[in-house]
């Protein structure tokens, strides 16, 4: 299988994301993805109200969920819940095959009273923001059920019957979460303050990148002080506000710089930066090409990529892999 990449999915002004389903009519979304093809192999920290499910099958993967490192090797997995703060991503920029699944609560609600009593238990429940699935206990039947939904579901376009087997698959995967995990009796507990401030403030930046924006700005968007927005940022993505802000712009850039044959210096002030020499320079800092190299190096290897934003790349002609530009690997 390749790497071909298809920019899909659409990141929110509130860095939710607007997952590209594989069937734009059945909210499920399952590929094969690399995430070499992530710039500077890295997804943007984001949420949506779906489950999402990562298996490993070559290499090794960081995840980030809510300020918590993860480290994913080949063979393990992980459930990250609704509306959780995640990301994946190769600090070493080490290659990584993996299988990226998302699955909306939706197909579960087939009744108010099953969904109320069995389902938003789990999905809703703030004591379980994820769940590391490995070979050696009871999570391992959890990444047998992503194989099957993936050898099913995978295939484009799919079949009829694999709509049923993908239902029946996430019917048995929450059987066993609602079997083996202690939902009853726990107190749930409210969203912390300092992500809730970290979530104003990365929505603040979604809607003015494109603008000059200070730490000043970006610290009262989140109702805390400049040093407080900076513990922020430290702590749950592992960037400085700036740095995050310089990220963002660079992601977003790629769509103009692939798609058109817009100037750098265009490409520059469009996104928010100062001149074409900053932007070049945070581009080589951050993806080890300059802009034009970039370029060419992408219509080179991914000549018929689609160029707005991404959440995962395709993979094989029959298949769907994750990522590319603005939206989220998934990682």
């Amino acid at each position: 299988m390749d790497n071909s990449t298809r920019y899909c999915s659409v990141f929110n002004s509130d860095s939710s994301e607007t997952v590209a389903y594989n069937n734009p009519l059945f909210p499920a979304y399952v590929v094969y993805g690399f995430l070499s093809t992530y710039p500077d192999y890295s997804s943007i920290s984001h949420w949506h109200r779906d489950l999402e499910f990562i298996l490993i099958k070559k290499g090794t993967m960081t995840y980030n969920v809510n300020g918590r490192l993860i480290e994913l090797t080949e063979g393990s997995g992980i459930m990250v819940n609704s509306y959780q703060l995640h990301y994946g991503f190769s600090a070493k920029h080490n290659e990584c095959e993996f299988i990226c699944i998302l699955l909306s609560p939706e197909l579960l609600q087939v009744n108010n009273w099953f969904y109320q009593n069995y389902i938003e238990p789990i999905t809703g429940n703030s004591l379980y923001p994820y769940l590391y699935l490995k070979t050696n206990d009871w999570t391992a039947s959890i990444l047998d059920k992503l194989d099957e939904i993936y050898d099913s579901f995978g295939k484009i376009p799919a079949e009829p019957s694999s709509y049923f087997e993908l239902m029946e698959e996430y019917f048995t995967i929450m059987k066993t979460l609602c079997e083996n995990l202690a939902l009853e009796n726990q107190t749930q507990k409210p969203e912390s303050s300092d992500l809730a401030s970290l979530r104003n403030m990365m929505t603040y930046i979604e809607e003015h990148y494109m603008e000059h924006i200070s730490l000043t700005d970006i610290a009262l968007s989140g109702a805390c002080c400049k040093s407080k927005c900076a513990q922020l940022f430290k702590k749950y993505l592992r960037d400085t506000p700036i740095i995050y802000t310089t990220k963002l712009r660079l992601r977003k850039s790629l769509a103009m710089l692939l798609g058109s044959n817009n100037s750098i210096a265009a490409v520059a002030y469009e996104y928010g930066f100062s001149g074409a020499s900053y932007y070049c320079e945070s581009f080589k800092k951050y993806y080890g090409l300059s802009p034009l190299l970039y370029k060419k190096k992408q219509s080179s290897v991914f000549p018929s990529s689609i160029t707005h934003s991404p959440h995962t790349p395709s993979s094989d002609t029959s298949r769907l892999s994750p990522e590319g530009g603005t939206a989220a690997p998934h990682p």
